[in-house]
């Protein structure tokens, strides 16, 4: 991405002091999403380890972190199967100022961007200044590709001042390729499991254990909640389940409405919490014997499925996409089909599996939590440090 730039084998020494780090994200802190989740718990350990975090975003009001630059006004839009915040054009003296008065060793943009806002911070970053992007995307349909491959060409200018890209899985690297022509480094989504592994007992009215399936996510189409219907039907319809079976759905969105009337017609009870605060979260998945996050796509990484291994599910099952396969390295027992004509009958049978044979499931647990050294923010942060100190060597030698 540069004309010129230290070889490839050349040795890049560890970072030797202190940093100051910028994340930029175009979307608000106010909410915890999946790439807010990432900054907030890679930030957090940087900052344990004597770096100074700033948080460059798009419009936020409530941040859970200090040194929180709120940079442009957002507007909400459907992308990817979901819907996401995109800013509005940011002032550009506003940027500026910040980037003035402190000033960053490394800024850490989050991909794909806006040129609104993120393009505008790279564009006017001190040359000293490294710069890191993670892709976090996966495609969930033909719009969103086209919509990225338009995205990398406007941002063309600007992405040339990066210096070291990251992606946090295979999924999201293809993406970078195809959208941005770059390639990155495999770094995962961190996860705090020491926080998620300490979790306090459950809140008051929290279902409790005891042949106890748990969903967690959003309501809309990709991410499932109507397959775990579909399952819970086909368990019925052929007596799969054990007695004392009982499943709670947690979350809110546009189809939360329609899950609660077709779900009232089962005879499982089923309770539906609504939305469910970051503190409770850990709890609630630890409550599950089955926690199952049906997505059909859309997924670059699943990092509710480390955060429900980490807080001490019995097992985890996840609908098989690209993602999630990815994350669960290609585990044939806690991956589902996701398949309009299989899904239904594979994940109810699964289910039936984990909670009637302790030796399949004491088997799969034992496989997840395993998983978790890699994930652990620890371990990320560390790798991250290295691309750091890339970056800067990149600066360094190109200021030669």
């Amino acid at each position: 991405m540069h004309a010129a730039q230290p070889p490839s084998h050349a040795y890049v020494e560890p970072l030797s002091r202190p940093l100051t780090i910028g994340f930029v994200f175009d979307d608000t802190l106010d909410v915890l999403d999946g790439v807010q989740q990432h900054i907030v718990t890679l930030g957090r350990e940087l900052a344990q380890r004597g770096h100074t975090v700033h948080y460059l975003v798009g419009e936020t009001h409530e941040s859970p972190m200090p040194h929180t630059h709120s940079m442009a006004h957002n507007i909400e839009v459907p992308f990817n199967g979901n819907r996401m915040r995109i800013p509005l054009p940011a002032s550009r003296r506003h940027i500026r100022e910040v980037l003035e008065r402190t000033p960053f060793d490394i800024l850490h943009v989050q991909a794909p961007y806006s040129p609104f806002m993120a393009g505008q911070v790279l564009s006017m970053a001190d040359p000293r200044t490294g710069v890191v992007a993670t892709y976090h995307i996966a495609s969930a349909d033909l719009a969103s590709r086209i919509g990225g491959s338009l995205l990398g060409t406007i941002n063309h200018h600007t992405h040339r001042r990066v210096d070291e890209v990251i992606a946090v899985s295979d999924v999201a690297a293809q993406y970078a390729t195809r959208t941005a022509g770059v390639r990155g480094t495999i770094i995962p989504n961190p996860i705090d499991v020491r926080r998620f592994a300490s979790a306090g007992p459950l809140p008051a009215g929290f279902p409790p254990r005891g042949k106890h399936v748990v969903f967690l996510g959003r309501f809309v189409e990709r991410k499932g909640a109507g397959l775990l219907l579909d399952a819970i039907e086909y368990g019925e319809q052929h007596g799969l389940f054990p007695q004392g079976f009982h499943v709670t759905f947690a979350g809110k969105g546009p189809l939360l409405d329609s899950c609660i009337a077709r779900a009232s017609q089962f005879e499982t009870p089923i309770e539906f919490l609504g939305y469910v605060d970051e503190c409770d979260k850990p709890a609630l998945l630890r409550s599950a014997d089955v926690a199952v996050f049906p997505a059909t796509g859309g997924e670059s990484f699943g990092i509710v499925l480390l955060e429900a291994i980490a807080a001490g599910a019995g097992v985890t099952l996840a609908g098989d996409n690209p993602g999630y396969h990815s994350t669960l390295l290609g585990d044939k027992d806690a991956l589902f089909s996701i398949d309009e004509h299989t899904h239904a009958r594979d994940l109810a049978e699964r289910i039936s599996l984990a909670l009637t044979s302790a030796n399949w499931s004491n088997a799969l647990h034992d496989r997840e939590r395993a998983l978790l050294q890699r994930y652990d923010v620890r371990t990320v942060a560390s790798q991250v440090e290295r691309i750091y100190a890339r970056a800067l060597a990149k600066r360094r030698f190109n200021e030669q």
